[in-house]
């Protein structure tokens, strides 16, 4: 067996993560496209602002960490869409306070029920101690980035 050096060891490390993060979203997109038309990142917004109802698109930005334009499309397309609605407050007229539809928290809580099972499916082969041991490892790997 080949020995890897540390670099190529991280490396692979890094690779892996990257891509079960990228099958956990085409799982959650796959499962979220049988029912309705929004992404996961679109479900991420309806999440964000069914958590805080009355933000407003600033404060999304920030959370969100996206640029300004980028949530904007995102708002447009799902206020098309009759999932989010945008009131305007009595005492600030340039900062529209964003709300949930009735369809918009609907497709909240399929988003959560659908995370939950790719959550699930994520661990499924492994021991309780296995995930254990997971969960250290991945919390050291998160500290050693911030």
């Amino acid at each position: 067996m080949i020995q890897m050096t540390e670099a190529q060891t991280a490396q692979e490390i890094s690779t892996l993560l990257r891509q079960i993060t990228l099958k956990e979203r085409a799982l959650v997109n796959d499962q979220l496209r049988q029912t309705n038309e929004v992404t996961d990142q679109q479900a991420m917004v309806l999440q964000l602002i069914g958590a805080h109802p009355g933000m407003i698109q600033r404060e999304l930005v920030d959370v969100m960490h996206r640029r300004a334009a980028t949530v904007s499309a995102f708002l447009k397309k799902l206020e098309e869409a009759g999932l989010v609605e945008r009131h305007i407050p009595v005492d600030n007229t340039r900062n529209k306070m964003l709300y949930l539809t009735a369809d918009g928290q609907s497709i909240v809580d399929q988003f959560q029920a659908v995370q939950q099972m790719v959550d699930q499916r994520l661990t499924q082969g492994l021991t309780s101690e296995q995930r254990e041991t997971l969960l250290t490892l991945l919390g050291d790997v998160k500290r050693g980035l911030d």
